[in-house]
């Protein structure tokens, strides 16, 4: 009987793709079956999955490039396995005893869901501790224990858990170009009555070198469309801290950022009052897309809507934009004189140090002991 099926999508990750693969098939657990799915690789991924393919445990999937979501559905579709594991092509399992301890663990507490711990990875493949622990993002496993779902923390990092397979067989992955693992941790997570977790360093997750941006509407879309589902599910499923904190999550991504599309989004997305308990938040992200939209619009037409939402006092546009551009220029000369005067403040500094310096150096006491390293140099 396969004991764990482990899927792993697979997309141009021909740097670490052995790497990830020598660490499932050394596992001490034999019983395995380890799925991989090539997901339209354009480079040498799937000749070493050919190469690694001797392994009869192996079973490879070609498809077109879909992304990461459809890749793990077609990987559960034929999983045989007890229980399911997700692995990514860059990513390592830590210890060669991961899974049978994972498995050991699940069954003698017949868990439908185990969790471990989750460590970052270099790329130069060094094993470094994950910061969200510390900033309480997850629960952190330091013995064993069962936990409430609501206390796992936001949902991420799905791979760091092993699920019984009962427990996934009507859970798929949304067909997302992003946020899609959230929304597939949070449906599990509102459906699972408990979680059982062990002290396990399970997981080597690739620290990316650099983040796919939002850089279409349609990513900047899905992304916060998954916030809207994961929040819903999880107030449905009652789990408000867990809801509470993506919710915060969401807000920090608002911060600040001025983007007329997400904007625009948001407002579809989200219903009036959604953010009633952040509300201080959510009027300083709409205020400020509101001033910013005026310029990106640059019409009479939105400006006079603008300034009935804001109150406003210009009487048109183009008065507008002669005030804003004063109080730009005004920001950028008070920011002018700043520099100028740290820069006096630290010439100042300087001139402190040397002088303390040249007194050092001129003092009878260094010139004395000047001698003594001349002689020991």
């Amino acid at each position: 009987m396969v004991k764990i099926s482990v899927i792993i999508p697979v997309y141009n990750n021909e740097k670490y793709l052995k790497d990830c693969l020598d660490s499932v098939c050394t596992q001490t657990l034999a019983d395995i079956e380890i799925i991989c799915i090539n997901d339209g690789s354009t480079d040498s991924s799937l000749k070493i999955l050919d190469e690694y393919s001797e392994d009869e445990r192996i079973v490879v999937i070609n498809q077109e490039n879909q992304g990461p979501s459809i890749a793990r559905n077609n990987g559960l579709d034929i999983a045989k396995g007890e229980y399911i594991a997700f692995l990514d092509g860059d990513d390592i399992y830590i210890g060669n005893d991961s899974l049978e301890m994972m498995h050991d663990a699940a069954r003698k507490h017949d868990a439908e869901m185990l969790s471990a711990n989750l460590s970052f990875l270099t790329p130069k493949r060094e094993v470094i501790p994950n910061p969200h622990y510390d900033r309480g993002t997850f629960y952190y496993f330091d013995g064993e224990c069962e936990i409430e779902p609501d206390e796992y923390g936001i949902p991420f990092y799905f791979t760091k858990n092993i699920y019984r397979t009962d427990l996934v067989a009507d859970i798929r992955f949304p067909d997302l170009l992003r946020g899609e693992d959230p929304v597939f941790l949070t449906k599990i997570l509102s459906k699972v009555e408990r979680i059982h977790g062990v002290a396990i360093d399970f997981y080597g997750y690739m620290v990316p070198t650099s983040f796919d941006k939002l850089d279409s509407y349609e990513k900047k879309y899905h992304y916060i469309c998954q916030y809207r589902q994961c929040i819903d599910m999880l107030n449905e499923s009652k789990l408000f801290k867990t809801s509470d904190k993506y919710m915060n999550n969401l807000m920090l991504y608002l911060d600040g950022n001025v983007d007329v599309e997400v904007y625009d989004i948001v407002r579809e997305v989200f219903d009036e009052g959604y953010f009633e308990n952040y509300e201080m938040e959510y009027e300083s992200f709409r205020k400020s897309n509101i001033l910013n939209k005026i310029l990106v619009e640059n019409t009479e037409e939105y400006y006079l809507k603008a300034k009935g939402e804001l109150g406003l006092k210009q009487d048109s546009l183009m008065e507008y934009k002669k005030v804003n551009f004063k109080s730009q220029l005004d920001l950028k000369e008070e920011e002018y004189a700043n520099l100028l005067s740290e820069n006096e403040r630290l010439k100042t500094e300087y001139e402190k140090e040397k002088s303390f310096n040249d007194e050092v150096k001129g003092s009878k006491s260094w010139k004395i002991m000047n001698k003594f390293r001349e002689m020991r140099g």
